[in-house]
């Protein structure tokens, strides 16, 4: 719960309600208006009457205004120690939500409100022409890990499934040609969420473009696509319309790829069905630290180098 100060500026204010959720929830797939699912039951609890809704929403609001505050005390301390030019700072989240968009509150569906979140990323080695510009690049959580290990001056692990976003907004050049020339942006993005009881939480696939958007929710078998350009609100399904069948066919088989490129190797097991043979050896770890330190050897950090700068996520 937000602080009673933070939350007292919002008592004579009125939050505006989404777009007319009733009948959204009614376009939603039968299964995800049961009465049931998880979605549904936090609706009801947090936003069944107006009443309820502006008590939710106002104290999500003072907590937001909470963040906000803590993110400049954040930024005054970088720039008291004199650091603030050495420093990158991440703000970002790890989910979005609903917030009674589409009748439905919490996360866990592949619907806009739910699988966009904010980033804000202040980078002092960014030219000023850049600096306030919004970009509408496709973005991901996986690109976080990149683009630290970047700023750092360090590379990341060839597992890693991201792209240091810096790639966005630094003049780089590969082979002498601008980098997102010699290596373009992602313009299409792999969506998955699993969960095991698929009528409190059904599980989900899709395939988000800038345009069009394919859902596939393979444990009710049934798939959705969306004209983001034409109905960023997502209320009209046009799967079954004829003119995009060869769209639905294409998307489909374009998401099977991408979800069998990220899909992890089977672990093998022992003959007693323990998958404990491939944990790591902790005390080879254990040991090989301790060798380490017998003779004075320490790996270096990305600051100590002095080729890189602090990062800060918040």
């Amino acid at each position: 719960m937000p602080k009673k100060e933070s939350r007292a500026l919002y008592d004579n204010v009125t939050i505006p309600e989404p777009y007319n959720h009733t009948d959204a929830y009614s376009r939603l797939p039968k299964y995800l208006h049961t009465g049931r699912t998880g979605a549904e039951r936090r609706w009801y609890e947090r936003y069944r009457t107006p009443l309820h809704y502006q008590e939710a929403m106002k104290n999500v609001y003072a907590l937001i205004t909470q963040v906000d505050q803590a993110c400049k005390e954040i930024v005054d301390e970088l720039k008291k120690q004199d650091i603030y030019n050495n420093t990158m700072i991440i703000f970002t989240t790890d989910n979005g939500m609903f917030h009674g968009s589409h009748g439905l509150a919490g996360k866990w569906y592949p619907y806009q409100e739910s699988i966009r979140v904010p980033l804000i990323v202040y980078d002092p080695r960014m030219p000023k022409e850049k600096r306030g510009f919004v970009d509408d690049s496709f973005t991901l959580n996986v690109d976080l890990a990149e683009t630290i290990l970047g700023a750092a001056g360090l590379k990341p692990h060839e597992g890693m499934q991201g792209r240091d976003m810096s790639d966005l907004y630094l003049p780089k050049v590969q082979d002498g040609k601008p980098i997102l020339v010699r290596k373009p942006w992602r313009d299409e993005f792999f969506y998955e969420f699993t969960f095991m009881d698929e009528n409190f939480i059904p599980s989900s696939n899709a395939l988000v473009r800038k345009k069009w958007k394919y859902i596939d929710w393979y444990g009710k078998d049934y798939e959705q696509l969306f004209d983001l350009e034409h109905d960023p609100l997502e209320l009209n399904d046009v799967k079954d319309d004829l003119a995009n069948a060869e769209i639905v066919k294409e998307m489909r088989k374009r998401m099977i790829e991408l979800r069998d490129e990220l899909k992890e190797p089977e672990l093998a097991c022992d003959k007693h069905g323990d998958y404990s043979v491939h944990a790591p050896d902790l005390d080879a770890i254990k040991a090989q630290e301790e060798a380490q330190n017998n003779t004075g050897t320490s790996q270096l950090t990305a600051n100590q180098t002095g080729s890189a700068i602090q990062t800060i996520i918040t």
